[in-house]
């Protein structure tokens, strides 16, 4: 069975799961990095927003022997889990006063998402860019966002450094920062697993991994106010970081002897081992200055 007509078998055994008064779509979705994905609906007259299902994983998860009955299980699942109790009044984005106080930045490759730039008010910082979301909700099923397009700032009549000075104000206080050392980190995977097993890497000491509480779009904490100049200062040294995806980034003291090919060779490693294509955020370290309070590309 190939992609397509897998699509058109599980949407048949949905149409049998949800019954006649409901419709279910499939777009093709645009994600980070200009990664296309068949996104699923689920439309419903009493409702008037809906959860995104992306189906591409699990054809995957089928080409892997699991059953189509199990997938569209999990698919159930996962709308049943996600889908919003009440309608969503869509008009509140047209109000600034109503939107200004949840409006959040996160970083995202600058040549790989060039045709959004183009729809999308944003900052370039180095080979990345800032661009601008409201929040709409932030719990343990993730974040919702509407992405803020050129067209926004023309009605509420500001500009994107006014954005930026809203996001860096905003976005530390709706979704917090969480440093914490990589040895921690892994010890809690490890014990997750096996409650008698450790990680035995003494490097990871020297390693910190900075996100947000939610871990989603975390790796923008590195323009958080204060933030790195705060932790160079406990360190006593400049920084490297390693943006090991559009969700967090590695901090390591620059006392610590690794050369740009060594660290570049870290990210890469892990953007083509560890993530999906719409993860990515950048292919090479960046450098901290704590004198200067700036982030560079190499050092």
């Amino acid at each position: 069975m190939n992609y397509q007509e897998f699509k058109y078998q599980l949407l048949e055994l949905l149409g049998q799961e949800f019954g006649p008064d409901i419709t279910l779509t499939v777009q093709d979705i645009v994600k980070n990095n200009g990664i296309h994905l068949d996104g699923l609906t689920v439309v419903t007259s009493a409702l008037n927003v809906s959860p995104t299902i992306y189906l591409n994983h699990f054809f995957r998860q089928y080409e892997n022997g699991k059953p189509m009955a199990e997938i569209c299980h999990d698919i159930l699942c996962i709308y049943r889990e996600n889908r919003p109790l009440n309608n969503v009044d869509i008009s509140f984005f047209t109000n600034y006063d109503n939107v200004k106080s949840n409006i959040i930045f996160k970083l995202i490759n600058y040549q790989k998402n060039s045709s959004l730039l183009e729809d999308v008010p944003h900052l370039r910082l180095l080979d990345l860019a800032v661009v601008f979301c409201c929040l709409l909700k932030s719990d343990y099923t993730g974040n919702a966002t509407i992405l803020i397009h050129n067209n926004h700032l023309n009605y509420w009549h500001i500009t994107t450094d006014d954005l930026f000075a809203l996001a860096q104000d905003n976005t530390p206080r709706l979704l917090k920062p969480e440093l914490r050392n990589m040895t921690d980190v892994l010890c809690e995977l490890f014990c997750s697993r096996s409650p008698h097993s450790k990680p035995t890497d003494v490097s990871s000491s020297n390693m910190y991994v900075l996100t947000n509480e939610s871990k989603l779009n975390g790796a923008v904490c590195i323009l958080y106010p204060d933030l790195l100049r705060q932790f160079a200062d406990n360190q006593d040294s400049d920084l490297y970081i390693l943006p090991s995806s559009v969700h967090e980034v590695m901090l390591i003291s620059a006392r610590v002897e690794s050369t740009q090919e060594e660290l570049n060779a870290m990210v890469e490693e892990v953007n083509c081992s560890q993530l999906m294509p719409e993860e990515v955020l950048s292919n090479h370290a960046y450098y901290y200055d704590r004198q200067t309070g700036q982030i560079q590309a190499t050092f």
